[in-house]
């Protein structure tokens, strides 16, 4: 087994937190991750089998990190922020991409779920898109990428 290297010891957070007041008895849990992020997505990836079996019993909820930077110059905010630095995202290791283009594939991530996710016979459609944009955005997450993987999962774009 691979030791994982300090860097990569860097980039990994995991909270946990047991709340067993449940009435509806289904298990809640959210998953922070952007989408730029290979090993979110390779997560994601790979818990969509778990998710599948555990069926309308658990309720995933994908939640988006960003940073705000009020004090951040013109330049960073126009390339990697919304809402004059409130809503921002940098990808350091895929330096081409725009913190711009991460936000707004967050946001077509989280409207596929919304949409799709709390319907049990329709929650497959988010794990497929995220399985598509993983594989054919690496290190591109933008629109042209995010309508090819909406043709191919048969998603309309304009639709979510």
């Amino acid at each position: 087994m691979k030791s994982a290297s300090a860097e990569e010891l860097d980039q990994l957070a995991m909270l946990a937190s047991f709340d067993l007041s449940r009435p509806d008895n289904r298990v809640e849990y959210d998953v922070w991750l952007t989408s730029s992020n290979d090993r979110a997505l390779d997560f994601l990836q790979d818990f969509a089998k778990v998710d599948k079996k555990f069926g309308d019993s658990v309720l995933m909820t994908p939640r988006y990190k960003t940073w705000a930077c009020p004090e951040c110059d013109l330049k960073a905010k126009s390339e990697h922020c919304f809402a004059d630095g409130a809503y921002c995202a940098m990808d350091t290791h895929h330096a081409q991409l725009s913190g711009r283009d991460i936000l707004l594939e967050d946001l077509r991530q989280m409207c596929i779920y919304k949409h799709f996710y709390g319907d049990e016979d329709n929650r497959k459609a988010f794990w497929d898109y995220i399985k598509s944009v993983h594989q054919q955005c690496y290190g591109s997450v933008n629109e042209d990428c995010s309508r090819l993987a909406h043709k191919d999962n048969g998603l309309d774009f304009a639709d979510t």
